[in-house]
């Protein structure tokens, strides 16, 4: 081996060890990250204590510090060979260039800086305008790839033009100081001068990028954007370049110490499997660990089947794609497909899980045979409204509504974001039941029945009102409505994460103003409007302003909206036809607010993001509060039975449906999941305790979550391989997890559970993701 290429070794190797070096400092961080939310006791515990979940960190981070380490080693080795990576060098090499022109060179390094941070603007504003653009992945790709280079370009001739001009006036300055000719100090303050300007981009943009040239910067705003793994990451890269150049260790040595840390991985790789605890919570709240897992997970899969057999993954037949804790249990067969631990029998299934009863009918003459329906959905609309002891007055008009309404005061949405909950609320089944695309925003196929459709067909006329392109004709929310009224939404053409306008005083007017028309409330008629408000951004509104937090400027928006939703109510109280209309409203789901460790919405199942209103009002019925836990699958049914429309009763087999397949046909079945509350709405069939599940597949952005809610026991599931409980009576905030303090409840809520899951017809959605 030459000389160059022993070096070269030796570079390498030193590189490494000082990314294993960073990769044991960022385990101890994660590690303390990863435990900050548990309880005194669990800290103490046994395998899922400090120690192991420190070697845990460190087993997911090597490869990824191993490899970064490297590439930073090595990158630097071949663009400068023969230079030490260390500061001292690296403004001595810039002084020697310097020699002879230290004007240009003071400038050039003045501008490039500034010329940095035009360029990262530039870039971001492009990339924003190409991601809302209609087309492929790849073809975006390319395009913003492209475009960053042309923008590179662009900003550096610009800026070449503009280094004669300051160098003239640097070399004018550095008659009183040598400094302004020092490339050292100049470059320095300009990128003290670019911090500051981005920092004011920081403090003037809004969350979603909006507001001025910088506005962009605003997102770094983002209390649910964490940038911890991002820094992590360059801290390894730090590290392995500062490193490569040390000569404080023999190469050799070096070498053996950086691969050492890889032992971890080998450790981990099983003992995530044997302590689910353990990657419970590297999933949720280690911020490089959760990500690098994932990337694991998928290496390992060996069968294919999106479960791996190590680092959690939870398969318990890596070799066999039919068997794994995502798979359906068919029953009575001897094999365990979902890894439960047993095969599920027909007698346990029935024991566990009894197929829901359907309610007792109602009487027919107890409703009006020419009862409309209005229903209110307001998105991000957590459960703790004023009617429910919330001391802000952010929803008067709603709490008159729950003086005269059944209020269920413990109500559950099917998912925790827009995409995984409204639709599958629309159809009445769980949203793994449903037939969806593989996208963020569901699109929803020829199986699914809309409420609407099934109205329409009954002889109901059928309207709806909406502010968001999503629910226009793109993803199948739009089916069943003669009338969609898309007045108050955005153009076409407008970003989808963008809200920097309020929307529901012109919802309102769109709503009022349709209600007027006879071709809509001349006859029987079904309209549903969607308020957006509540979500993030939280815009300000002077007239409910409580404060300048995050949950202050939640608060105003929900308070803006309710006093819109009361003008509604208030048109629906003055017609004609207004008292025989029944009014429901509800939501998607919650917000989180720094439970949990959770900021905004979606990813997990946690109380605050599941739980929501649930408001029945039947003209006749009594007011009443319901304490027992429903779930909105119930939805469906009970408009369809208020309406006197037939409720689907069809059977409901057991087990997957394959992708792909031909729609369910009335001899399969045609089924909602959910079962009327009509009978308790009017008070004529006392409220029975029914377990709640919340369903949230995976997706692009998320991976799949689960909840079974049992009396007050709540079993969380992850990915269908982890496990949570807890016992909402004693622990409403979910702060203290079960499964490791009470193994006998944990193991009767996980075969509730897969029996709960095979009672499911479960829908196995492949493609692209859209």
């Amino acid at each position: 081996m030459s000389a160059g290429a022993r070096e070269t070794a030796r570079a390498l190797s030193r590189g490494a060890l000082g990314g294993a070096v960073a990769a044991v400092g960022i385990a101890l961080l994660e590690a303390r990250w990863a435990r900050s939310g548990e309880a005194d006791e669990a800290l103490a515990s046994g395998e899922a204590g400090f120690v192991p979940m420190v070697v845990a960190c460190l087993g997911v981070v090597a490869p990824l510090a191993f490899g970064l380490s490297l590439a930073a080693a090595g990158g630097y080795r071949l663009l400068s060979p023969g230079r030490p990576a260390r500061i001292d060098a690296w403004l001595g090499a810039l002084r020697a260039e310097a020699a002879g022109r230290p004007a240009d060179v003071a400038a050039a390094a003045l501008v490039g800086a500034l010329a940095a941070l035009a360029w990262a603007t530039a870039a971001a504003y492009l990339a924003r305008a190409v991601l809302r653009l209609p087309v492929p992945p790849a073809l975006a790709g390319l395009a913003i790839a492209g475009g960053t280079l042309a923008l590179g370009g662009a900003v550096g001739l610009t800026s070449l033009a503009s280094v004669p001009w300051l160098r003239r006036r640097l070399a004018k300055a550095s008659v009183a100081s040598a400094t302004f000719v020092d490339p050292a100090a100049t470059g320095l303050a300009g990128a003290l001068l670019a911090g500051a300007v981005l920092s004011v981009g920081v403090m003037t943009g809004s969350p979603s990028g909006e507001g001025g040239i910088l506005g962009i910067w605003g997102v770094l705003r983002r209390e649910e954007l964490d940038l911890r793994a991002l820094l992590e990451a360059l801290a390894v890269i730090a590290a392995g370049l500062f490193a490569s150049s040390s000569t404080s260790v023999r190469g050799r040595v070096a070498a053996l110490l950086a691969v050492a840390p890889l032992a971890a991985t080998l450790h981990t790789a099983a003992a995530l499997e044997r302590t689910p605890d353990l990657a419970q919570r590297i999933d949720r709240a280690a911020p490089l660990g959760k990500i690098v897992v994932r990337g694991l997970r998928r290496a390992a899969d060996r069968d294919g089947d999106g479960a791996a057999g190590l680092f959690g993954g939870g398969d318990c037949d890596d070799r066999n794609p039919e068997v794994g804790p995502r798979a359906s249990e068919v029953l009575d067969n001897g094999i365990d497909e979902d890894c439960s631990g047993e095969d599920l029998t027909s007698a346990r299934l029935a024991e566990l899980s009894p197929a829901p009863a359907a309610p007792p009918p109602v009487d027919a003459t107890a409703v009006r045979p020419d009862l409309n329906v209005v229903l209110i959905t307001i998105d991000t609309l957590r459960w703790d409204l004023g009617y429910a002891g919330n001391p802000r007055p952010v929803s008067p008009n709603i709490d008159r509504l729950a003086a005269r309404s059944t209020v269920y005061e413990r109500a559950y949405s099917l998912a925790s974001y827009t995409g995984k909950s409204i639709g599958p609320m629309l159809i009445g089944k769980y949203g793994s039941e449903t037939d969806r695309n593989w996208g963020h925003f569901n699109k929803f196929g020829a199986r699914d029945t809309f409420l609407a459709t099934r109205l329409q067909q009954a002889g109901m006329r059928t309207a709806a009102v909406h502010a968001h392109r999503y629910f226009d004709t793109w993803g199948g929310l739009e089916r069943g409505f003669e009338t969609l009224d898309m007045t108050a939404a955005p153009p076409k053409d407008a970003p989808w994460d963008v809200d920097t306008k309020a929307t529901s005083k012109e919802l309102t007017d769109a709503a009022i103003a349709l209600l007027a028309k006879p071709e809509v409330s001349g006859g029987r008629f079904f309209l549903w409007v969607h308020y957006l408000d509540p979500h993030a951004d939280y815009l300000a509104h002077e007239e409910h302003d409580f404060g300048s937090s995050a949950r202050a400027r939640y608060d105003g928006e929900v308070a803006f909206t309710d006093r819109h939703v009361g003008r509604l109510f208030d048109a629906i109280a003055a017609a004609p036809w207004g008292d025989r209309t029944a009014i429901v409203l509800t939501s998607d789901h919650g917000e989180a607010f720094g439970e949990n460790g959770m900021h905004r919405h979606g990813f997990e199942v946690w109380e605050t993001l599941v739980r929501v209103p649930l408001l029945v009002h039947v003209p006749g019925a009594p007011a009443q509060r319901i304490a027992e836990r429903r779930s909105v699958v119930d939805l469906v049914p009970t408009v369809l039975e208020m309406t006197r429309v037939p409720v689907p009763a069809g059977p409901k087999p057991a087990g997957p449906v394959p992708a792909g397949s031909e729609p369910a046909g009335p001899e399969e079945g045609d089924f909602v999941s959910g079962v009327s509350l009509l009978g308790e709405v009017l008070g004529k069939a006392p409220p029975q305790p029914r377990d709640v599940i919340i369903d949230m597949p995976a997706g692009p952005y998320n991976d799949a979550r689960r909840a079974l809610i049992h009396g007050d026991l709540k079993l969380i599931v992850a990915n269908e391989a982890r496990f949570d409980l807890y016992d909402l009576a004693r622990d409403p905030e979910e702060a203290k997890n079960l499964a490791k303090s009470s193994p006998e409840q944990l193991a009767t809520m996980k075969d509730r559970y897969a029996a709960a899951k095979a009672r499911m017809r479960a829908i196995e959605v492949t493609g692209k993701k859209k």
